[in-house]
């Protein structure tokens, strides 16, 4: 079959066969080549080009311009992190990451984006964690003050103690004492007081 021939618009003045080489009308990505028989007069079909893209290496794409073929990063389908809130996304782009957005992942979510790389910002983080203690410690107190609650009733209404309650209401307020001096700015590094034996029965 004759090959053939175009003028400088890409008008066929001579018919033939021809390889064109089909772009996404959205994207202007590569979608494809296939041959095309052309007859005088006729020009090669809509969002085709009869310029070789040629092969594109790994995590890039072929995409048709007004210069001709480009190479372009392709990192669709990939996650990358917000560096100002760390929210993910995923990349539904042709071209390189965006600025503000990263594929490196943070490492904690007191990682700040210093424009290279994640860097955990130590002293938010200190502050979390002695929070947390804190929080912890009051959890601690709670459940050993539940603990006694019944105890405490009979005092206040003036009815004496066994034994085993009056030790049971010391431990108890020993141990919240213990847990109410830890330190806990030491934190996340805290050793805290062993629960009695007492709170459990």
């Amino acid at each position: 079959m004759t090959q053939a021939v175009l003028d400088n618009t890409k008008i066929a003045i001579t018919a033939g066969i021809i390889t064109v080489y089909n772009f996404s009308a959205l994207t202007g990505e590569f979608t494809g080549s296939g041959d095309e028989y052309l007859a005088v007069g006729v020009g090669i079909p809509a969002y085709s080009t009869d310029i070789d893209p040629g092969e594109s290496e790994a995590g890039y794409v072929a995409v048709f311009t007004e210069s001709g073929w480009q190479q372009e990063e392709d990192h669709r389908g990939e996650n990358v992190y917000s560096t100002t809130d760390h929210s993910v996304s995923v990349i539904d782009y042709i071209g390189a990451i965006k600025d503000g957005f990263t594929s490196a992942v943070p490492a904690s979510a007191y990682d700040i984006w210093n424009g290279s790389a994640w860097v955990t910002d130590a002293t938010a983080q200190h502050v979390a964690d002695v929070t947390a203690a804190e929080l912890y410690a009051q959890q601690l107190v709670d459940a050993a003050m539940s603990s006694i609650s019944v105890i405490q009733l009979k005092l206040q209404a003036g009815r004496a103690l066994t034994n085993a309650e009056t030790t049971k209401l010391n431990t108890t307020l020993d141990y919240i004492d213990a847990v109410n001096a830890v330190d806990k700015s030491t934190a996340p590094d805290v050793s805290w007081p062993e629960s009695p034996e007492v709170l459990a029965s």
